[in-house]
């Protein structure tokens, strides 16, 4: 054989050993697992931020709720003992309801109001709640 200067030489094929497959199916498998770890967290990141807006959802039932009843109340002396639920059915409120419960002590010239508002989002397991505690002074 002739070889030229900056050729290569190249054993016999008997000689040669295959490492370009090999290589070739290690990377393939560390890259699907890598896009398989990208997918996950993807799709993790993507029902955390479900449940975030359904939790956030369920806090403004629960104030709305507050609100409504403390604007109740204006024109009371003091609550009554049963609770109230309220149905949202506006488009940031859809699927949510809030129930208010109300509970009042007196001392001396001065009414203790204390308002429970339990906020809730979304049906079946894809539920949330939240519950909001509001303490108010009434003069009489």
């Amino acid at each position: 054989m002739n070889n030229a200067i900056g050729a290569a030489v190249l054993p016999p094929s008997s000689k040669q050993r295959g490492l370009g497959l090999i290589s070739a199916i290690f990377v393939i498998t560390v890259m699907a697992l890598l896009a398989s770890g990208v997918a996950s967290l993807v799709a993790n990141s993507a029902n955390i931020h479900s449940w975030q807006m359904l939790s956030m959802r369920a806090q403004s039932a629960a104030a709305s709720g507050l609100e409504i009843k403390l604007a109740a109340l204006a024109e009371q002396r003091n609550c009554a003992a049963e609770s109230t639920k309220y149905s949202y059915d506006t488009p940031g409120l859809y699927q949510c309801s809030a129930v208010v419960s109300c509970t009042s002590v007196k001392h001396q010239s001065k009414v203790f109001i204390t308002l429970d508002s339990r906020g809730s989002c979304g049906v079946g397991l894809e539920t949330a709640e939240r519950t909001i505690q509001k303490r108010i002074l009434k003069s009489q």
